[in-house]
């Protein structure tokens, strides 16, 4: 019993399980104290309804008696670990940032997915080469210059000895982008198709590793030569009348960037959001 109310001691002396001189001073405090008579009487009456209805239970007590607001007000008096029992934990807090956590979980598997790259089939890209609209070309000095292919890979022009010759970007019905250049090594002209996307991986299936340091390049063909990898989010393939050889040595010249990480990912379903949301 707390010296302003009884709490929870009211219930016992209610049952008569109380020692004779904790009733009597429990007694004493009722005399005293008003809001603890109120209770008292409540309870009493609580009592006699549900043991003298036919029904068994009066709602109207009940209601009162499961009022948190009201058992909050009589608690906040006592100590403060009664009060809040009385008050009950508010979880609206953890139901919140559960229902945050959740949303931010599925917006970004979402994005994970929607940014995952389209596959490539450098053959089929390859063989639609003439029906692809042109939107940049390129000539030696343009391509030596990497202004206009800073979205693009391609070997260091200086350090590899490669030739560049001429580039051009086209546009595939799908819309991307697609790279095609030719440069020489040595006097062996090679063509150079590159194009965001997954490399197909039915495409190499069955095609050998190339002898190229660093990379998983494919010898997809030997007549002519075709070797085709990938480098980051483009897949690169090169082809030319020559040996397999020479193309492993370009392909060995060209940077080679990582697999696009989980952050990239994400970043890229983004950007497909917000394209779908503003229409481009």
């Amino acid at each position: 019993m707390t010296a302003r109310h009884l709490g929870e001691r009211i219930h016992d002396l209610l049952d008569n399980r109380l020692s004779r001189p904790a009733a009597a001073e429990a007694m004493a405090h009722l005399s005293e104290c008003p809001e603890c008579t109120e209770r008292w009487r409540e309870l009493r009456a609580a009592r006699e309804a549900l043991n003298s209805s036919e029904a068994g239970i009066d709602m109207t007590f009940a209601r009162r008696l499961l009022d948190r607001e009201r058992m909050a007000q009589m608690a906040e008096q006592e100590n403060p670990r009664s009060a809040r029992a009385a008050r009950g934990r508010d979880r609206r807090p953890v139901i919140l940032t559960l229902s945050v956590t959740l949303v931010l979980v599925a917006v970004l598997g979402a994005a994970y997915v929607a940014g995952a790259p389209a596959e490539v089939d450098p053959e089929l890209s390859a063989s639609s080469e003439d029906g692809m609209l042109s939107v940049v070309q390129l000539d030696s000095q343009s391509m030596r210059s990497g202004d206009e292919l800073n979205a693009w890979i391609h070997p260091d022009w200086q350090a590899s000895g490669f030739v560049p010759v001429e580039a051009v970007v086209r546009e595939a019905s799908d819309g991307s982008p697609v790279l095609v250049a030719r440069l020489l090594s040595g006097s062996q002209p090679v063509l150079v198709l590159e194009q965001q996307g997954r490399l197909n991986s039915a495409y190499v299936a069955d095609a050998p590793l190339a002898e190229v340091e660093g990379i998983d390049a494919f010898v997809v063909s030997t007549s002519p030569a075709s070797v085709v990898w990938q480098a980051g989010e483009i897949v690169v393939s090169l082809t030319c009348t020559c040996a397999v050889g020479t193309l492993e040595d370009v392909a060995a010249a060209f940077p080679q960037d990582g697999e696009p990480g989980f952050v990239d990912r994400i970043m890229s379903g983004m950007g497909v959001f917000a394209d779908a949301l503003t229409g481009n």
